[in-house]
């Protein structure tokens, strides 16, 4: 038994950052209920100007990683490494079974928050089903590489839209630490 009010309130207070995944792939309905919670979110002028690929094959996820690391800043390079107990063979996709690029339409000064409220609906439903999340800006990374209209012609994703970042799905292999909340983040002027 929770504290909170509803189930909502629950999976917005529980959702964390999951950066170990085990091995298992999502269900189908898993995914297409986090997919559709995604695309119904909501966006400014109703523009839904978002684009999501799905990945699951775990060759293109284990290619995308290598060249995202080959592109990686030494500094950030040494904090994954560390993160993942110094091991060269990290993932910085946390080795998730199911990636999702979020694209958003270049130019319009909503796609960021638009793609936004996209993503959040879909971790936040993840979280509801037991699946877990974390996003991952690095893959913009990948974007920058000599190969990166090949990726996004691999990618369908479409002409006028840019992939902003990747949203990791699977089942948990951690227990995720809960932070403490930094103060002084709200005044009130009534």
């Amino acid at each position: 038994m929770s504290n909170y009010p509803n189930e909502t309130i629950k999976s917005i207070m529980e959702r964390r950052s999951v950066r170990k995944f085990k091995p298992q792939q999502i269900t189908e309905q898993e995914l297409d209920c986090i997919l559709n919670c995604g695309l119904n979110a909501p966006s400014a002028r109703n523009t839904q100007n978002w684009h999501f690929t799905v990945i699951q094959n775990a060759d293109l996820i284990s290619r995308m990683n290598e060249k995202t690391k080959e592109r990686i800043p030494p500094e950030t390079a040494a904090f994954l490494k560390e993160r993942h107990g110094g091991r060269e063979d990290y993932s910085v996709f946390y080795n998730a079974p199911t990636l999702i690029i979020v694209s958003g339409e270049a130019g319009n000064e909503y796609t960021d928050f638009n793609c936004g409220y996209a993503t959040q609906n879909m971790c936040l439903a993840a979280q509801s089903l037991g699946v877990a999340s974390i996003v991952i800006g690095m893959v913009r990374l990948l974007f920058r590489t000599p190969e990166a209209d090949e990726y996004i012609k691999e990618f369908n994703i479409p002409n006028g839209y840019r992939p902003l970042y990747a949203v990791c799905f699977g089942y948990a292999d951690m227990q995720p630490e809960t932070p403490e909340r930094l103060e002084d983040k709200v005044n009130y002027i009534r």
